[in-house]
């Protein structure tokens, strides 16, 4: 106990403990995003199959038909238990029962995120073996804003990263230790097959994982200087029982694929193309979901890194044989950055379906966060302690100043660019619980009612009485006064004559001049 509490060891634990506490606490004070009804009540309904069926209870399971079931629910089942203890804790009488259940699962996602810290400084550690540089890089990931952002709310893309990490940290000790053992490690490799049926079950996109163990393998075996059939005769029980035991956890964990385990071809076929109308802004261009050009994901990678990966990545380009000179770099960094490209090869040839910026390629980032400090690393160590030093503060001044919007943050070359009109702003609607509070605050007459095209995000935290019309209304002769709040794509909408704007929700980033409007709020008398 005593070796635990010296500060000067541990500093890092204290300073992960600490964030973890403060971090929860903000994830509650966030708003409800758009994604969140439906994934809920999917993972719910899921949950009750699973009981149902197993321990033969008798919940209601009528509400899955018509859900779309592909939505995997892993994240609900770990995520009850850390509800129940989050409970204890906060007080949630200011909101309803319903908007309880959704909101008490923000803590869950950023759980996870704290966890995907603690494994990318395993990693960076096996790189460098360099404990304070691989504890700075932790830190500067946990508050790189983009990350941290989702990290309040994000129920889908934050675990599956998270969980990504971790199946990426595991192959990488089942490499390490067949170079330097000729054998497989059975604990890492099980392990290894109950992460990544739980990648799964979080999102069927997971499959995307096993190109990254391919590479993984064909590298290990290369540079082992094995022989590719002698290593099938030598090692095809694990390699069978690994691929078993992946898919009997997974099915275990998705109860909607239980009457027809062949479904998951279909959920394949309509995750890569999903069902999706929407544009995203992307240099000034709306690029649509379901016809996106080539560039996409580059752009967005190329604006959503920090500069500092980026910089990495060019010291990478010119350091190139001093880098891989080492067996260790070989062996972990180079089939990151080869999956990592081959993945997003793959969704461009494919031409999947794309939106929200890079949310379902955010899996990646961490990865490229690795290889990107890696490479700093080559750099005179007081300069790269001093360089990640500077961004980690850059980093939570950012954060003071744009919370709950870190998720917006772009790098400083938008500066080049502009944002406004420019990259997509609050496309989750987080400013609902702002717009909430401009409503509260103002304590709005029976007969005043609200349109808004997010109604329920901004009722979810309205602490009165209010009359809410559907945003169809907007253009009919509605009885005035009456209010109109325009959020996440809908703030360029046209609204009725004699309407004053009498709120801006805004904000800026990396200490630029320029406001970004992510609400407004109109009255019309």
């Amino acid at each position: 106990m005593s070796q635990f509490l010296n500060l000067k060891k541990n500093y890092f634990y204290f300073i992960l403990l600490t964030y973890c506490i403060c971090g929860i606490f903000l994830s509650l004070n966030v708003g409800i995003t758009h994604d969140e009804y439906h994934s809920n009540f999917v993972g719910d309904s899921n949950k009750r199959l699973f009981l149902n069926t197993l321990f033969g209870l008798n919940f209601d399971i009528e509400p899955l038909k018509g859900l779309n079931l592909h939505y995997g629910s892993g994240f609900y089942f770990i995520s009850a238990p850390i509800e129940h203890i989050i409970s204890f804790f906060f007080n949630f009488e200011n909101v309803s029962a319903e908007t309880k259940r959704i909101l008490i699962k923000h803590p869950t996602v950023f759980i996870f995120f704290v966890i995907s810290g603690f494994y990318l400084r395993k990693i960076i550690y096996l790189i460098t073996n360099d404990k304070n540089y691989s504890s700075l890089v932790t830190f500067l990931y946990l508050t790189y804003p983009y990350l941290l952002g989702h990290s309040f709310f994000n129920v889908k893309d934050i675990p599956f990263l998270s969980v990504w990490l971790l199946c990426t940290y595991y192959i990488i000790k089942i490499s390490k230790f067949f170079y330097n053992n000729k054998k497989i490690n059975h604990k890492y490799l099980i392990l290894l097959a109950i992460l990544t049926a739980y990648l799964l079950s979080l999102r069927l996109s997971g499959i995307l994982i096993f190109f990254e163990y391919l590479v993984f393998f064909i590298f290990t075996i290369n540079i082992s200087r094995f022989d590719y059939l002698n290593f099938l005769k030598l090692f095809y029980k694990p390699i069978f029982i690994f691929f078993l035991l992946t898919t009997f956890l997974f099915y275990l964990l998705s109860p909607s694929y239980w009457n027809n385990p062949l479904e998951i071809i279909n959920g394949l076929n309509a995750m890569s193309q999903h069902l999706q109308t929407v544009c995203t802004i992307t240099l000034g261009e709306c690029m649509k979901a379901q016809n996106l050009p080539s560039s996409y994901l580059p752009i967005w990678i190329f604006f959503k890194l920090p500069i500092l990966i980026l910089f990495g990545f060019v010291i990478l380009m010119f350091k190139e044989k001093t880098f891989f000179s080492s067996t260790k770099n070989n062996i972990i960094v180079a089939p990151m950055i080869v999956s990592s490209l081959l993945i997003v090869f793959i969704l461009i040839i494919l031409n999947v379906n794309l939106y929200d910026e890079i949310r379902q390629v955010m899996f990646l980032v961490p990865l490229f966060f690795i290889c990107g400090m890696s490479a700093i690393f080559l750099l005179p160590k007081n300069l790269s302690y001093f360089i990640t030093i500077f961004f980690i503060i850059f980093f939570v001044i950012q954060n003071i100043n744009i919370y709950p919007y870190n998720y917006i943050w772009l790098n400083n070359f938008s500066h080049l660019t502009k944002v406004s009109g420019k990259f997509e702003l609050d496309y989750w609607g987080v400013s609902t619980k702002e717009i909430a509070t401009i409503f509260n605050k103002k304590e709005l007459k029976k007969n005043e009612c609200v349109i808004s095209n997010r109604n329920r995000g901004i009722e979810d935290f309205i602490n009165q009485e209010v009359c809410f019309l559907p945003f169809q209304n907007l253009h009919q002769n509605n009885k005035r006064p009456f209010y109109v709040a325009l959020v996440e794509r809908g703030t360029q909408k046209g609204i009725p004559n004699n309407c004053m704007n009498i709120h801006n929700e805004e904000i800026s980033i990396n200490f630029s001049k320029e406001n970004l409007i992510l609400a407004k709020v109109f009255k019309c008398n």
